[in-house]
């Protein structure tokens, strides 16, 4: 190969003298291997360089996504916040419902709900943005918490409210007709024989048919003439309370009926020991006997038609 030789004739185009020259095959060897050389190490900083451009760019773009992420986390600690205030306005108006209606107060360390957040080992140094995003995932997981507590109170509240509404629905509460009063709850003098005992309720008079009203919800126990009361209504309200109308002319009700406060039950008449048609209206608790002016909101010596 050393003294091997090549002849390399260059003709132009233009038709004018060729030229003629030899190479040896050792000087074309080299020439090629330096072109290859050439080459290499040409590709190898042209994918050096487009490597480090690709590098460069994931960087770029990694960081400009950590900013975004962060930028958002930063957003949902602010909204957390406003959460916090709307939370925290709630909690005011639960407190002043308990105070209102009278309710126990929920003990505040019960209310803090307190419990432990993460732990890095001592050498994990974690960087802004997962120190973030740990602060506002246990600050939502709190609100989570606190809110869920907050509503289950306020369930608490609405069942006791609804349980004394019912209460309150059940409990005498106006005056069962219209009319004067002319005989209240006490001992009083008996208009027949002028000897005192006990009356057990009041006595309301008016013109006989005069509409009777249950004085709350309540159950019709029984329609029965009773002694000296005569034809006597008698209400079941629940909770160990029954009213009982006296001498009335017929009722308008059945006995196991339902009836609302308001609703006519009977109507006013003279049956039984009476001077006149009037009603003997008496409220029991648990077996005795209540004045009925307690459980009367409208105390008025003319009752209000209903």
């Amino acid at each position: 190969m050393t003294g091997k030789k090549y002849s390399i004739i260059i003709v132009p185009a233009s038709g004018g003298k060729s030229l003629q020259f030899s190479v040896s095959a050792m000087w074309l060897y080299a020439a090629a291997v330096a072109v290859l050389a050439v080459i290499s190490v040409n590709a190898f900083f042209t994918y050096g360089f487009f490597a480090k451009s690709y590098q460069h760019q994931t960087v770029a773009n990694l960081v400009e996504e950590n900013e975004f992420l962060i930028s958002r986390v930063s957003y949902f600690s602010s909204e957390i916040e406003n959460l916090k205030e709307d939370y925290s306005l709630m909690v005011d108006k639960e407190k002043e419902l308990r105070t209102i209606f009278s309710l126990p107060m929920v003990d505040e360390q019960e209310r803090a709900l307190g419990i432990g957040g993460p732990v890095f080992k001592p050498e994990e140094t974690p960087s802004y943005a997962k120190q973030a995003a740990f602060n506002t995932e246990n600050r939502l997981d709190e609100l989570v918490r606190l809110s869920s507590f907050e509503t289950e109170q306020y369930d608490t509240i609405y069942n006791t409210l609804i349980k004394k509404k019912e209460d309150l629905d059940h409990t005498p509460s106006i005056m069962p007709s219209s009319g004067y009063i002319t005989r209240g709850f006490g001992v009083r003098a008996d208009p027949f024989t002028g000897i005192k005992r006990m009356h057990s309720g009041i006595d309301i008079c008016n013109r006989e048919g005069t509409p009777i009203y249950a004085s709350a919800d309540g159950k019709v126990k029984a329609i029965r003439r009773m002694g000296h009361l005569g034809i006597t209504l008698i209400l079941d309200h629940g909770n160990g309370i029954e009213t009982y109308y006296g001498h009335i002319l017929k009722a308008a009700a059945r006995r196991g009926q339902e009836v609302k406060r308001g609703d006519k039950i009977a109507e006013m008449g003279n049956s039984g020991r009476s001077t006149g048609p009037h009603l003997h209206y008496a409220v029991k608790s648990n077996g005795k006997w209540i004045n009925p002016m307690n459980y009367i909101l409208n105390r008025n010596w003319l009752a209000d038609n209903n």
